[in-house]
């Protein structure tokens, strides 16, 4: 794992890659003065300091139309991210085939500080799109047929689930789901997976954090449940790589996806998937390729891709460890707790996220009276303050997911708002 003092230390690792542009904008000096200055605090200590993360907030590129609190979607990169994607892209427009494998080329050093921050090998880490990518090369690339059982969490409808839906109709495999209470406790989910499975389990996948719930799953135990089943496990990662640390050897499962556009802020197009060495000969790639079998990088043979969004994962990976993860997990944790503690009591408001408070970085929030779109329309237009409001299911509500580059200030606008409407609901 990526120690952040050692990087702050050496400033020369951000030099990694020959890169063509300078890798961070203006404010990069101070902002590497301040996080040096601040190695010996505590997470938890540092998460108040509001001098520091207002000079944090500097570094994002937000419009200021609304208050952003839907970091869990896709999070805007920073202002160094950007630049370098737009002059990679330029680069590469120049002598598009040269220049663009010149970008492309970012893709090993990449690899390598993912897998150190991701606790594998760099010859399990593949670069990819998006989580959905590397969810549909785990699903498509296992052997399975008719009869053959899939068991997911109950959070995983949005994306898992669709993933399988071509295994389901052309292939006959099963689906079934691991249905828990909300919100589930860590016994309730493994009970749950025990229950659904048969001798005919050949996979289960759960989500690290689920999406819009931010419920923090028993990945660790899951997959200890999987192993003795002779399964495989496949954790979907979207919600937590980047917004808290992972550390995939410790979790044990057998595959991890996420997307690097999320909580990384790295350019949309970007996603990362570990397989576990052993697994990679008899896990399929999506397309033909001609890597060895036993080569990560078989997932990534797709045809030609741009080189700029690839290249500019280095100056996501540049202020994801200057900020530190475990002081960015703090931060959210403490962001969140602003927005959601002043909620408790109020009558018709609901809070629903992870039981345990040292875990939070996001929640739903239900009000009575309301339908999801309309409550996050009305936080958007009656005070400004952008969400997602579109689940589906019998809980409805918005989703709450503050970024770096919110402040206590947008917190306590958010509690207002829920407060103001609850008081006065729809007619």
């Amino acid at each position: 794992m990526i120690d952040r003092r050692s990087f702050i230390a050496d400033g020369s690792r951000a030099a990694v890659g020959g890169l063509l542009w300078d890798r961070w904008p203006a404010l990069r000096q101070s902002l590497s003065a301040a996080a040096a200055a601040r190695a010996d605090v505590a997470p938890e200590v540092l998460a108040t300091d509001e001098a520091y993360w207002g000079l944090v907030a500097q570094a994002f590129v937000v419009d200021g139309r609304y208050v952003v609190l839907n970091g869990g979607g896709q999070n805007p990169p920073v202002r160094a991210t950007l630049e370098a994607l737009t002059r990679g892209e330029a680069y590469a427009a120049a002598q598009p085939r040269p220049n663009n494998y010149t970008l492309l080329a970012q893709i090993e050093p990449h690899r390598q500080r993912l897998a150190r921050h991701l606790g594998v090998t760099p010859d399990e880490v593949a670069i990819t799109r998006n989580t959905t990518e590397g969810t549909n090369i785990v699903v498509h690339g296992i052997t399975m047929g008719r009869g053959d059982e899939v068991v997911i969490s109950p959070f995983e409808s949005s994306y898992a689930a669709l993933a399988l839906t071509t295994r389901v109709g052309r292939d006959g495999v099963r689906v079934v789901v691991a249905e828990t209470e909300v919100p589930p406790t860590d016994d309730a989910v493994v009970a749950a997976f025990q229950r659904a499975i048969t001798p005919r389990t050949k996979l289960l996948i759960c989500s690290h954090i689920a999406d819009g719930w931010g419920f923090v799953l028993p990945i660790a135990r899951l997959a200890e449940v999987a192993r003795r089943a002779g399964a495989r496990l496949l954790c979907d990662g979207a919600l937590s790589f980047g917004a808290v640390p992972v550390d995939v050897r410790a979790l044990g499962c057998d595959y991890y996806v996420s997307s690097l556009h999320k909580w990384l802020g790295a350019p949309l197009g970007t996603g990362v998937l570990v397989v576990r060495r052993d697994r990679i000969v008899d896990t399929w790639p999506l397309y033909g390729s001609d890597e060895n079998v036993d080569d990560i990088r078989k997932y990534e043979d797709i045809g030609t891709r741009p080189g700029a969004p690839i290249a500019a994962i280095g100056q996501a990976l540049d202020f994801h460890e200057t900020i530190g993860p475990a002081q960015k997990a703090a931060r959210l944790n403490y962001l969140l707790g602003l927005a959601i503690d002043p909620l408790a009591g109020i009558p018709g408001v609901a809070v629903y996220t992870d039981q345990q408070p040292a875990r939070r970085t996001l929640a739903r929030v239900t009000v009575a009276g309301w339908a999801g779109i309309a409550l996050a329309n009305a936080l958007r237009d009656q005070h400004g303050l952008y969400t997602f409001g579109g689940f589906t299911d019998r809980w409805g509500g918005c989703y709450l997911s503050p970024n770096l580059f919110n402040s206590p200030e947008h917190m306590a606008r958010f509690a207002k708002a829920i407060q103001s409407l609850a008081a006065s609901p729809p007619r």
